[in-house]
């Protein structure tokens, strides 16, 4: 038996001493590895590594000062490789995983708002500034022949002891589901890698498609689809993936949220004494990850792998029952915490701060963990590694103020607070060491560029899936709207379109999010990025504004007023794309949908 002590030495002391021998140079893979690691629910600045670029030169802010110290990994990927300043995901959780996994951005595919429980045509109903949300995806992303109606198996079981395992596919008492909320189909391109030889490996978040959560119960009636399984995705792995979108508990002894039943519990994680030495959740996802990696490793050395390594940190809950990490603070009585004392920086200094900074300090570690065992089995070189966030940080719920100055806002909202990222990538011999780019990124973008990367290319357009007719009205069809960004990553141009010209970023948001905040900067709107500027249309009053990007970050001048020409070209683009996407819009209280931006 490994104790909790020994468990976390071996961790904090790097894996080298746990992995394999190094790659012989006759078994090394045609294609390069990729890993890719996305937090959820990071700050652009939730970081000691500057983001924030003003005349070519970063610019360090209150917030990098705050984390100086906890996230060494990332400084260390950015000496690597490339830092992108303009990176961009959704709103929130669920649409941006979805757009990764599909390459579509969220106007099409339709997952505008978390996912979470079957059908729950509850969310149809929520709503606010007069609106009511339209009838998105409320059911996810499922993969491709997805019906509304069939059986699947859920991705969690539990034995007569209690024990998580996954049912095969094909294992008998499958799940019958009937699907009366909206989905989207989509090929995933995990699947493409799959069949292009690569090992596939989902750690982690998933959070695409719906089911119940109750996988710490042995009835085998309790709903699922088929989207809540990442196998059905192209995984061959799955460790700890399901619908549910956030930890309910941190912490081992607690059992992730299964010591009782919870919704969000997380699944699959009751072995190797994690429950029973108090791991953290993010230390007993990185080993399980290391395991995956040594065993694909110890299958076939000279097969490629693509890892997931998709983290429930920084996600709530943040107080000390659930969040507190005692491998890295002193003391759970914030006054007794030699290891995280209050920085006296002028900010809020609160338990629930300390506790995101303890799980900033958690991920930042597993990204080394990571990155120490590619250098220790001489993969770095033949390794494209990632490193991105899914929204926003959290910025209300009683976190401090400016949780993401000098961006406004937070997660939920369109402002920079809740969508811009930070994306850094490093690939040895491919990508020059320490550069940054400007180039605005989003995250669907990293569809066609992982499979670049690979060497694959776009599925034809009769490979991707439709999502039937009966589900909305008309056929879905998958269209990838990410563009290849791998030659800006490699240095040969400065911007993905080859003629330079700057691309619109489309932002859809016609949902009322769950945290209820009143008010314009979270709720119902689309916002449009192309160059310098930034638009912002309000579903409530059908008001606009305009922000200057470089010179305005923390989005304080509307200059609607002052520059109605550069209004009026990107009202026509706004109104282009969502027509184009098919986007749907909120409805008002007479029955009728918000008019487009440019009606």
């Amino acid at each position: 038996m490994v104790s909790r002590r020994t468990f976390l030495g071996l961790m904090g002391a790097g894996v080298g001493a746990l992995a394999a021998g190094p790659l012989a140079a006759s078994g090394a893979p045609r294609r390069p590895n990729i890993v890719l690691f996305l937090v959820d629910d990071m700050g652009w600045q939730d970081t000691s590594v500057p983001f924030l670029y003003r005349d070519g030169k970063p610019v360090v802010t209150p917030l990098n000062r705050r984390y100086a110290g906890k996230t060494p990994n990332m400084e260390r990927l950015a000496r690597r490789g490339m830092l992108f300043t303009d990176a961009y995901a959704c709103p929130v959780c669920s649409p941006s995983r979805c757009s990764l996994m599909s390459g579509m951005n969220a106007a099409r595919h339709r997952v505008t708002d978390w996912t979470l429980g079957v059908d729950q045509a509850s969310r149809f109903k929520a709503h606010g500034e007069g609106l009511f949300p339209p009838r998105w995806s409320a059911n996810g992303l499922q993969p491709p022949g997805t019906a509304p109606k069939g059986e699947c198996q859920p991705p969690w079981r539990t034995d007569a002891q209690g024990r998580f395992f996954q049912p095969a596919p094909d294992a008998p008492d499958p799940v019958a589901y009937d699907l009366k909320a909206p989905y989207t189909n989509a090929l995933a391109f995990p699947q493409l890698l799959r069949e292009a030889g690569y090992r596939t490996i989902h750690v982690g978040k998933a959070h695409w498609g719906t089911g119940s959560g109750g996988y710490d119960r042995t009835d085998s009636t309790l709903p699922s689809t088929p989207g809540a399984d990442p196998r059905n995705f192209g995984f061959d792995v799955n460790i700890a993936g399901c619908e549910v979108g956030g930890p309910k508990n941190y912490r081992g002894d607690a059992h992730y949220g299964n010591k009782s039943y919870s919704q969000f519990a997380t699944p699959g994680l009751d072995e190797n004494n994690y429950y029973q030495d108090n791991v953290f959740l993010t230390d007993a996802l990185t080993d399980m990850a290391l395991r995956a990696l040594d065993r694909a490793r110890a299958e076939d050395p000279s097969r490629p792998f693509y890892l997931y390594m998709a983290h429930y940190a920084l996600h709530s809950p943040l107080d000390n029952a659930r969040a507190w990490d005692a491998s890295r603070s002193a003391s759970p009585d914030l006054a007794k915490d030699t290891r995280n004392p209050d920085p006296k920086d002028g900010m809020k200094w609160s338990p629930m701060e300390r506790n995101y900074g303890t799980l900033i300090k958690g991920m930042d570690d597993s990204l080394g963990k990571l990155l120490d065992w590619l250098d220790a089995n001489a993969l770095a070189d033949d390794t494209l590694v990632l490193f991105m966030a899914d929204n926003g940080g959290l910025a209300i719920s009683g976190r401090m103020p400016g949780a993401n100055a000098p961006a406004r806002a937070g997660k939920g909202s369109c402002y920079e607070g809740g969508i811009r990222e930070p994306l850094i990538a490093a690939w040895p011999g491919k990508i020059a060491p320490g550069s940054v780019s400007h180039e605005p990124i989003i995250i669907e973008d990293l569809y066609p560029t992982l499979l670049a990367a690979a060497g694959l290319p776009l599925p034809a357009p009769d490979r991707l899936a439709v999502t039937p007719a009966q589900v909305h009205g008309t056929p879905l069809r998958q269209v990838i709207d990410g563009e290849d960004f791998l030659p800006v990553l490699t240095g040969a141009r400065p911007t993905v379109r080859p003629d330079a010209a700057e691309r619109p970023l489309l932002w859809h948001y016609p949902n009322f999010w769950g945290e209820g905040i009143p008010g314009p900067e979270y709720h119902f709107y689309t916002a449009l990025r192309l160059g310098r500027w930034k638009l912002v249309y309000q579903h409530s009053d059908q008001t606009f504004e305009l922000y200057d990007l470089p010179a305005d970050i923390a989005e304080r001048r509307n200059l609607a007023a002052e520059r109605p020409d550069v209004v009026a070209r990107l009202r026509r683009e706004m109104g282009r794309l969502l027509r184009e996407r098919g986007a749907q819009m909120p409805i008002r209280a007479d029955g009728t949908p918000v008019p487009f931006p440019d009606a």
